[in-house]
C-alpha cells in the first residue's frame, strides 16, 4: 500500500487497513468542505498530535451521490514559505490539488500535494502569493557527516524514475539545521523532524527512524532522501495568530527587499 504513511509512523500493509483508516478519520477528523463545480468537497483532518495528520476527502456529486475520493497522510510544518507565482490543479473527484510555483524571490521551483484545501476555501487563492507550510513526508533518508556531498532538489521522476511514485515526489541532498525526535502518540513509532538547508530553499522533513540509515543525526550533517512533498496554506487568520513581532536577528535591509511593487 502507499509508503507514505510510514512517514507518520502509521503502517497500511493492506487495502482493508487502508480502508479502516480513512473510515476513522472520517468519522474522528475536524469537518471543513468546498463547493466545486456544482459538487461538494467533504474534507476530514484527523489531527494526531505532534503536527500529525490524517487527511480523507469525500466527494459529493451534483446529483447528491457522495464517495470516498481520498486519503493521505500530514505535517503541519512549523515554518513557512512564499510561493510566487503559483498554479493550483484540482482533480476533485479524486479529492485532490497540486500547486506548482517557486519559492519568492528565487528560481526554486516547488510542486506539492496541498492538503486544506478544504480548510482555505477560495479566500486563500485570491493573492499573487501563497504562505505555505512545506514538508516533505520521506520514504527513505541518510545521514552522512562526510562534507563532500552536494546540495541537491530535484524531482525524483529524473532523479530515479523507477522509484517515482506521485508526481509531487522529489529527491533531495542538505545540511541538517536542526532536528527533533517525535513520537506518532496512535501507533507509538520514533520519528525525526529534520530542518534543512538547500541553499535556496530551507525546508522541513519528516522521517521515521526505521527508514533513517547512515550515521548519528547531527547539526551540521548531510542529509539526503526521497521525500512526498505536502504542505498546508495559510489564511490571513493562520497568519496573524503565527504572528510574534519583529525578528530582531535579521536586518532592515532583508526586511525592506520584501517589499515589492506588483505591476
Amino acid at each position: 500500500m502507499d509508503e507514505t504513511f510510514g512517514a507518520i509512523g502509521l503502517d497500511v500493509p493492506s487495502e482493508k487497513d487502508f480502508n479502516h483508516l480513512a473510515e476513522r478519520a472520517g468519522d474522528q477528523g475536524e469537518a471543513t468542505q468546498l463547493l466545486r463545480r456544482g459538487a461538494v468537497l467533504h474534507g476530514r483532518c484527523w489531527k494526531l498530535g505532534e503536527g500529525l495528520e490524517v487527511w480523507t476527502v469525500l466527494y459529493e456529486s451534483g446529483t447528491g451521490e457522495i464517495f470516498y475520493a481520498d486519503c493521505r497522510p500530514g505535517f503541519r510544518a512549523r515554518y513557512t514559505q512564499r510561493v510566487s507565482p503559483w498554479a493550483l490543479t484540482e482533480y476533485d473527484e479524486d479529492g485532490e490539488a497540486i500547486v506548482h510555483g517557486y519559492c519568492d524571490g528565487t528560481e526554486t521551483e516547488v510542486l506539492f500535494e496541498l492538503q486544506n484545501l478544504t480548510e482555505v476555501g477560495p479566500e486563500g487563492f485570491r493573492a499573487p502569493e501563497l504562505h505555505v507550510g512545506l514538508c516533505g513526508l520521506a520514504y527513505r533518508a541518510r545521514v552522512s557527516r562526510s562534507r563532500g556531498e552536494r546540495v541537491r532538489w530535484q524531482p525524483l521522476e529524473e532523479a530515479a524514475p523507477s522509484r517515482a511514485a506521485h508526481e509531487n515526489d522529489w529527491c533531495l541532498t542538505g545540511r541538517v539545521l536542526s532536528f527533533k525526535p517525535l513520537r506518532n502518540p496512535l501507533s507509538g513509532s520514533e520519528l525525526y523532524w529534520v530542518y534543512l538547508d538547500l541553499e535556496k530553499l530551507k525546508l522541513e522533513v519528516l522521517v521515521n527512524r526505521k527508514a533513517l540509515r547512515g550515521d548519528a543525526l547531527t547539526v551540521g550533517a548531510s542529509f539526503s532522501a526521497e521525500v512526498w512533498l505536502q504542505g498546508h496554506i495559510l489564511d490571513r487568520r493562520a497568519l496573524l495568530s503565527r504572528y510574534e513581532g519583529l525578528d530582531i536577528s535579521r536586518s532592515k535591509a532583508d526586511l525592506w527587499s520584501h517589499l515589492k511593487r506588483r505591476n
